[in-house]
């Protein structure tokens, strides 16, 4: 009996905590969102919402997660067997300090047709800023979320997943193989995790993709901004739509990658 109002006074405050934290302020401003979205609804809205920057917003989002993902783990699982980890470390943090906003300008910078390196790269007909792949986006969060990745997969690195590493070298197998079938299984609930949260918040990012994208196609988040200042009321409800788009996206793709890792075990 005790047991059980130990459990239901802990389930309260667990409550109490979530409606009083950022996350509940959170959840109370996407439920007005969604409110107001549904008082005014109108089926002209959705004419201002186009599938290809919701194509392109998630895929875009998909690749550049997935790469500061592979990227970030392949140079974390590196440090793990490498000496000189406090110096690397060192110039992780120098990154990380810098702002997306700040990295983005950086890049603007180097890439624009006025840049440093645009006309190395003009010569072979690659543009990297303002162009309808995203290659500028990409390139963005890839050099800005790699460090942040590696920091994540570091601080939770299990102690015994050396001793896995050990072994599989002793037994003559090489990087890539451990890599792939030691490092990966072994921190899949981390890999899963980090990259959950790269993805969301690269989906539901504003200033990068309004800095380096083109205008068309443009980010969810982008277009989104534009429709909620318009003076047009379908508009305005599409930015509204919009949001709640973003944040259904998020939530599916952590249910399936969720789903696909309890397969996988």
């Amino acid at each position: 009996m005790e047991k059980t109002n130990n459990s239901k006074l802990i389930i309260a405050l667990l409550i109490l905590l979530i409606c009083v934290s950022p996350f509940g302020l959170f959840l109370y401003a996407f439920s007005k969102v969604v409110a107001q979205s549904i008082s005014t609804f109108s089926l002209s809205s959705f004419d201002y919402i186009s599938v290809s920057d919701l194509s392109f917003s998630i895929i875009i989002s998909l690749i550049s997660t997935a790469l500061a993902v592979l990227i970030g783990s392949l140079i974390s699982f590196h440090l793990i067997n490498s000496d000189k980890q406090k110096f690397k470390y060192g110039i992780l943090n120098i990154v990380l300090v810098v702002p997306h906003l700040g990295f983005a300008y950086i890049i603007y910078l180097f890439f624009s047709d006025s840049g440093f390196l645009a006309r190395l790269f003009n010569l072979g007909g690659i543009t990297l800023i303002n162009d309808q792949l995203g290659i500028g986006i990409i390139l963005n969060y890839i050099l800005k979320e790699v460090p942040f990745v590696i920091l994540y997969l570091m601080a939770t690195h299990k102690k015994e997943i050396s001793g896995y590493i050990f072994a599989a070298k002793d037994l003559g197998a090489g990087f890539l193989e451990i890599f792939q079938k030691i490092y990966i299984p072994l921190n899949s609930v981390q890999v899963m995790s980090i990259f959950i949260v790269i993805f969301a918040f690269v989906l539901g990012n504003y200033e990068v993709p309004f800095l380096l994208g083109a205008n068309s196609p443009q980010f969810l988040s982008v277009s989104a901004l534009s429709d909620f200042q318009s003076i047009d009321l379908d508009q305005n409800i599409a930015s509204y739509l919009k949001v709640i788009i973003i944040f259904m996206v998020s939530i599916l793709i952590s249910f399936a990658l969720r789903l696909y890792m309890r397969r996988a075990k």
